[in-house]
């Protein structure tokens, strides 16, 4: 009988715990060697999928300026921004404040196209598509307010930036996962010292690293939300291998980092070993 409550007790505080986790937001570094890259700052944010009642990440994310060591030279945002249309005036404010020296750019995801809908967890499992949700979300909104604040849209677009040391490359695609990217601008020409790819799902990888991109940057997976102590992620969402469902991973000649985000759907708001994060990339020469 013992053994039995014992049993029952763990299990309660690991599920209590799964409800907590999704609150404990940090902010990481992370190093990214580059042999013939500047050195460059970028504040890598991701799936904050808010809703009109997440007081805790809108200000933590409010808070998140003064715990940066200095201003990021890029800031970029790769997708799920919002979980509805509630979220787009909050999420729009808590972006506010987050500047980069060289600018802000940003990707959508599915949850900024459609409005979340519950889905048994089971789906995420199996290899069927999902029907697209049925109400659309008010992405003019959200892109006409995120632009407002200084934010530039990089769906199948590119952007030049000239830094301190030369022009640096900056291009992404739409949603892979509902099939909205194109990958016809995908290119690098000479003389660009660093080149960086976004993307909302990292169903499109090898494209870019086989173009001569530095470093690809997604979202989506949530580095798994579940994750087991030895086994690591238990599904990503994608057709992205669990081992490579979050964190910073060498792809060939460069770089993926794929973000835990900070945000869950309303329908699944667990957390499991996936802290929800900000993450500071310090592209070094090396």
């Amino acid at each position: 009988m013992r053994s039995i409550r014992a049993v029952l007790w763990g299990g309660a505080g690991l599920a209590a715990y799964a409800l907590i986790e999704p609150l404990r937001f940090r902010l990481q570094t992370k190093t990214v060697p580059l042999v013939a890259a500047p050195p460059l700052t970028v504040l890598h944010l991701s799936d904050t999928h808010m809703k009109a009642w997440d007081r805790p990440l809108q200000r933590w994310l409010g808070r998140l300026p003064d715990l940066l060591p200095d201003q990021p030279d890029l800031v970029v945002a790769t997708g799920d921004l919002i979980d509805d249309d509630g979220g787009i005036d909050p999420l729009v404010e808590a972006f506010r404040g987050i500047k980069g020296r060289l600018g802000n750019f940003y990707v959508l995801g599915s949850h900024d196209y459609y409005q979340a809908v519950f889905r048994f967890p089971i789906k995420y499992f199996t290899r069927g598509e999902d029907p697209l949700p049925p109400h659309r979300a008010d992405t003019a909104r959200l892109e006409s307010g995120l632009q407002a604040t200084g934010w530039t849209p990089l769906q199948n677009d590119t952007a030049i930036v000239e830094s301190p040391d030369g022009p640096v490359r900056i291009a992404g695609v739409d949603d892979p996962h509902i099939h909205l990217e194109r990958l016809e601008h995908i290119e690098r020409a000479a003389g660009e010292r660093l080149a960086i790819a976004l993307v909302h799902a990292p169903n499109v990888v090898s494209p870019w690293i086989l173009n001569g991109f530095d470093l690809v940057l997604a979202g989506h997976t949530h580095a798994g939300q579940v994750r087991m102590p030895f086994g690591g992620a238990l599904v990503t969402n994608s057709s992205l291998p669990t081992g490579l469902a979050g964190g910073l991973h060498r792809v060939g000649h460069g770089w993926l980092h794929v973000s835990p985000g900070l945000g869950v759907s309303k329908f699944t708001p667990i957390r499991f070993l996936t802290r929800p994060e900000a993450t500071l990339l310090e592209i070094r020469p090396g």
